[in-house]
């Protein structure tokens, strides 16, 4: 994407003020632990080379912060600035190239702009891999940006003239975000601020957390982005969503449950008398927030068991609604913003990060069906995207990975099918150790489906 690209006019929207939300992710970034996602799109048919660039423009031109730098600018203050001419190229390849990730997938968003595209092609399918750092933006932002790119794409093909129409988009909308997600007033003291982030704080610290145990060979090499990958049928689906409601709770508590369960099982002894904690990741955006270009909206909030309370079913699934609901009253997330937004103003923050301890166990996102994230509207074929040229067969992806939490799980339902995707530490496990950490994970859920 060249400087000299016809780029709509964003007002006064740049430089943007870095919101705390991407400031904590900006500071959480490191060369060795990257502060990015990943994301697969797989197709059947061909893409084409040249419609697929031309998209991606346009797709970009519609969501900024991803052709942005944050440096500063405005006040000698963190700003997102617009950086066009430093958008790396597509690397596009046959389908038996591996993927080449420089400095072990590091993006120094100071310096480089914050999304990577790779695409892989075959003779009859293809694989476009997608790396966005978090502070550019969340899951969300990812899934309504691929929904663009594809609408981008099949509005140039003859085949689906008429049958494709993007959402309208609104970059003014990104100024607002600061405020929106914080219940603290900006002009509240400077005592009362620093009391919310040292409560908040306090809250996450006093928990004595167990890391996930590390297998006892490390890997033999550094591998990016190391997703395993598990499908269930629409039928497995279905009745993993009865299991769930049968006993009040939804899909995403039960998949909360089988995760403490999985991670109690996978550490062992080693446990001890520490927790098992989960950070799940809670997505602010509501009705209004709808043309909002791609950006974090996204909360970090945690869910922690005792070995006790994870091995009784029953207890473990009712305490797991309860923290559940909680989340969707919205406190926990506007806690956890409100303390971001106090401890920027320090040093603390910085601190912890670097040298803290294990925050979590583990990550859980669940994306439920990414395609509904998109914003505009596209050709569907038995419940995928499709045209004459391609389907879309499967949108996977994971959170980022930070230092000492060892794994990030993901659940999707695309296609009517049930996928999980999972990544683990680089640095501690190989694919093989990922995959059977997968496999343990899955094995709780099959005697719910083999009983049914």
């Amino acid at each position: 994407m060249s400087s000299q690209t016809n780029l709509p006019d964003y007002g006064r929207t740049f430089p943007l003020y870095v919101p705390p939300i991407d400031w904590f992710f900006l500071i959480d970034d490191s060369p060795e632990y990257t502060m990015s996602f990943f994301l697969d799109l797989d197709f059947s048919g061909r893409l084409d080379q040249g419609i697929f660039q031309d998209a991606l423009e346009e797709a970009l031109s519609r969501h900024p912060l991803l052709f942005c730098v944050i440096e500063l600018a405005k006040k000698n203050r963190l700003c997102w600035v617009p950086a066009p001419d430093k958008v790396p190229p597509v690397d596009w390849a046959d389908g038996d190239v591996p993927l080449e990730f420089k400095n072990n997938g590091y993006i120094d968003i100071r310096t480089e702009t914050g999304l990577r595209v790779w695409v892989r092609q075959s003779a009859d399918s293809a694989r476009v891999t997608m790396q966005f750092h978090h502070s550019a933006c969340d899951g969300t932002g990812g899934y309504r940006f691929v929904g663009d790119l594809l609408g981008c794409y099949m509005k140039r093909l003859p085949s689906c003239e008429g049958k494709v129409e993007l959402g309208n988009f609104d970059t003014a909308l990104l100024k607002v975000r600061r405020s929106k997600m914080r219940s603290i007033r900006i002009h509240d003291s400077g005592f009362k601020k620093l009391k919310i982030a040292i409560a908040e704080g306090w809250n996450h610290l006093r928990t004595r957390t167990a890391p996930l145990r590390p297998p006892a060979n490390p890997p033999g090499n550094f591998v990016l982005p190391g997703m395993v990958k598990q499908e269930f049928s629409s039928g497995d689906l279905a009745t993993l969503r009865t299991a769930a409601t049968s006993q009040g709770g939804t899909l995403n508590d039960l998949f909360l449950c089988k995760m403490f369960q999985a991670a109690l099982k996978w550490n062992g002894p080693t446990t001890g008398s520490r927790k098992i904690r989960l950070l799940v990741p809670a997505d602010m955006r509501d009705g209004q927030d709808f043309e909002i270009p791609a950006c974090n909206m996204t909360a970090c909030t945690f869910v922690t068991k005792s070995a006790a309370e994870i091995e009784d079913d029953t207890r473990l699934m009712d305490l797991v609604i309860k923290d559940t609901l909680a989340l969707k009253n919205g406190a926990p997330q506007s806690a956890f913003v409100n303390a971001l937004t106090s401890a920027m103003e320090g040093t603390v923050l910085q601190k912890l990060l670097k040298h803290g301890g294990c925050l979590a166990t583990g990550v859980f996102s669940n994306a439920g069906d990414p395609s509904r994230r998109f914003t505009g509207r596209l050709p569907k074929k038995r419940g995928k995207i499709a045209c004459d040229e391609f389907t879309l067969e499967a949108i996977t992806g994971v959170p980022p990975l930070r230092r000492h939490t060892r794994s990030t799980l993901s659940s999707s339902i695309y296609g009517r099918k049930l996928s999980f995707s999972l990544r683990c530490d680089p640095y501690l496990f190989g694919e093989s150790d990922t995959k059977e950490l997968l496999e343990l994970f899955c094995d709780q859920l099959r005697p719910l489906i083999d009983k049914a």
